[in-house]
């Protein structure tokens, strides 16, 4: 029997041996280069509020901002806009209002009384809720309303806004501007100087304007101002930084526009992008002039794939990791 078993042995060794060097020849287990995991080309960061991406890998392209001495603002007109429609919408918002409440409270308590089998038939309880359901619906279109007819520029201002507005227009506390730029629409909370002398007022845009104007073919946006204006009447309008003031050159190439607003991304640290909103921006025919503030000359932006980085940023999830 120990010579059966010296042969079995034998073989077993041998097959040990050769796995050993096939395993020696082949590396300890190390994954192929491809086989690796490949890291993300955009990793959206929380923590510093900037986007940490591989340039190279979604075709970025950047460009050091150059220092310019701003010549001129943007000019342009405004004029005051007849919010005899607003007060309607108003009105309309505060019944839906209303009704919604009501409809809301007495569903919870018919659907509570059925679900008690009290005195209240499963009938009655998804008819209240069908009511609820409807009335909620009402004040939802009263609050598009004031996006169709007006912009959503006043839209920005909230849905509960809207009726005290109307009510300060009335009592002539308030009034809301559309102003019209050649160059292009302003953009969102930028500063404009509406009037001349002791009249003038400095307005922050809130948004775009419904429709355009006839004569110039321009995207209005809106503002408002305090105390009462003359409906349709054209007062001068202007934009921008005083003549001389430092800035930078901002290729149109880099600029992305989100909700009415201009914004680049600037490079921050190794692989991190930051939006900045432009502020006092100027078109020209070269770029748009900016004051210097938020963007500095020497700062590195993208000037090829700022929409990416936009997309990527409205992907990434609100909260942390799950």
């Amino acid at each position: 029997m120990k010579q059966p078993l010296a042969v079995a042995g034998y073989i077993l060794g041998g097959a040990l041996a050769g796995a050993a060097l096939l395993h020696f020849a082949s590396g300890a287990n190390v994954p192929d280069a491809d086989d690796a995991p490949k890291k993300e080309a955009a990793e959206p960061a929380e923590a510093d509020g900037a986007l940490h991406v591989d340039a190279a890998k979604i075709g970025l392209q950047l460009a050091t901002l150059p220092a310019t001495t701003i010549s001129a603002g943007q000019q342009g007109y405004a004029r005051a806009i007849d919010l005899s429609p607003l007060a309607a919408i108003g009105a309309e918002i505060t019944a839906a209002q209303a009704a919604v409440a009501a409809s809301g409270a007495e569903a919870a308590r018919l659907n509570e009384l059925a679900a008690q089998d009290g005195n209240a038939s499963r009938r009655e309880a998804q008819a209240a809720s069908a009511q609820a359901t409807s009335d909620k619906a009402r004040l939802t279109l009263a609050c598009q309303r004031v996006a169709l007819e007006f912009g959503a520029g006043l839209a920005r201002l909230g849905c509960n806004a809207i009726p005290g507005l109307a009510r300060e227009a009335a009592a002539g506390t308030r009034s809301v501007i559309r102003i019209d730029m050649p160059a292009g629409p302003p953009p969102a909370g930028a500063m404009v100087e509406v009037g001349e002398g002791a009249q003038m007022k400095r307005l922050r845009v809130l948004g775009p304007a419904v429709g355009g104007d006839a004569q110039l073919q321009t995207a209005g946006v809106l503002a408002i101002a305090e105390g009462t204006a003359s409906v349709g009447r054209v007062l001068p309008a202007r934009i921008g930084a005083a003549a001389g003031q430092a800035g930078v050159l901002v290729p149109r190439a880099a600029l992305v526009r989100s909700d009415g607003a201009l914004f680049v991304y600037r490079a921050r640290g190794k692989d991190g992008f930051e939006r900045i909103a432009l502020t006092g921006a100027v078109a020209g025919d070269a770029g748009w002039q900016v004051p210097v503030g938020a963007l500095h000359p020497g700062d590195r932006i993208v000037v090829e794939g700022a929409g990416t980085l936009l997309g990527l940023e409205h992907a990434a999830p609100a909260g942390g990791d799950d």
